[in-house]
């Protein structure tokens, strides 16, 4: 990863490390490319007006949600591209989005590492 890639996404996990704006986007990537009039957002979030403008400018400058005037409504919609390049991030951290496999854990038919046989008393007297 690029430092500069990094740069990038900032803005983007700071706009989502925020539970109200997690719900926004959920709810108007739901709705697909079409969007929701901000009242319908409003409604679905359980949010007022004044505290939903800020979240949606915060979504939209970040480039997660763009914004397209219908008549006198504001429509907002999920920006697909961004979401995308924010996974892409995401993918590279763990490897190019092949999960690593998790370690076996050692069972007790294992034979002991060599000295272990002994009894130890932890801390807590057991």
């Amino acid at each position: 990863m690029s430092d500069g890639s990094a740069q990038k996404q900032v803005p983007r996990f700071a706009a989502l490390a925020q539970a109200t704006r997690l719900h926004i986007l959920a709810c108007v990537a739901e709705a697909g490319p079409k969007g929701l009039p901000a009242g319908v957002i409003a409604r679905a979030v359980r949010c007022p007006a004044s505290t939903l403008s800020f979240h949606l400018k915060e979504l939209s400058r970040t480039g997660l949600l763009e914004s397209r005037a219908r008549g006198r409504f504001m429509i907002y919609a999920l920006r697909r591209e961004t979401v995308e390049e924010l996974a892409g991030y995401l993918a590279g951290l763990v490897g190019e989005g092949s999960a690593k496999k998790p370690r076996k854990a050692a069972t007790r038919s294992q034979k002991p590492a060599r000295g272990a046989d002994r009894q130890q008393m932890s801390m807590f007297g057991d």
